[in-house]
């Protein structure tokens, strides 16, 4: 897997066991590195690349940027559809389907009743199945991590398994986390064999703990640490 910038030098190739940090000390270049890696719809309009093995990959579909983990949940629209759909092809592929279609037929029949006891002539949706079962039932993941380093990965590991992301940006973690909880983070992203991005404005004091180190300084200079 690697990263590029049409604009810039450095190549982030997210190999095997390798920590992979960029600094933007420039603010204005900080923004944009933010904006792009967030905001944009399309991969054109961002500068940035992702490749795997020679082939480009679609930036919005394989890479999340991720700015506040605070916010972070796994009951997000995204996962939230998707594992709809699993849930749906799991029914429709086993013998939960016998099952699933009386219950709908049950309820199509409780609703039926309920509006011919009914005194005003009411319409009522007759086209119930599957989907509507899934959808009265409201199935959501169990988002009550304790620590945030929990809910950190757990995101990055439903995220993979549902929406096969490839590659996480992450803007500013090391202000949240502790350096036990950093080492906690990466035995679990090396051991998965996620690809990861830290992003960060000035030089963190454990610099040292990575191997794949870029800084753009106030002048806009690239500066490669530790490779």
């Amino acid at each position: 897997m690697k990263l590029v910038h049409k604009d810039f030098n450095f190549v982030f190739h997210f190999e095997e066991n390798t920590r992979s940090l960029l600094v933007v000390e420039q603010p204005a270049i900080f923004l944009r590195v933010v904006r792009e890696l967030t905001t944009s719809d399309y991969d054109d309009e961002s500068g940035f690349v992702l490749s795997e093995n020679g082939e480009v990959l679609k930036k919005k579909d394989k890479l999340v940027c991720i700015v506040n983990p605070l916010a972070l949940t796994l009951n997000e629209r995204k996962l939230l559809n998707k594992l709809g759909e699993m849930l749906k092809k799991e029914i429709l592929s086993t013998e939960l389907l016998v099952e699933g279609n009386r219950i709908v037929s049950n309820l199509e029949s409780y609703v039926m009743n309920i509006v011919q006891n009914m005194e005003w002539e009411l319409t009522y949706s007759d086209k119930m199945d599957i989907h509507s079962l899934l959808k009265i039932a409201d199935i959501r993941f169990d988002d009550m991590q304790e620590t945030l380093v929990e809910k950190i990965l757990d995101y990055m590991k439903v995220a993979c398994e549902l929406l096969d992301v490839k590659c996480f940006v992450f803007v500013h973690l090391l202000s949240y986390l502790t350096e036990y909880e950093v080492e906690k983070f990466y035995e679990y992203v090396h051991y998965q064999k996620i690809c990861v991005l830290l992003l960060e404005n000035r030089q963190p004091d454990m610099v040292e703990k990575f191997a794949e180190t870029i800084i753009i300084d106030k002048d806009s200079c690239e500066i490669v640490l530790n490779v």
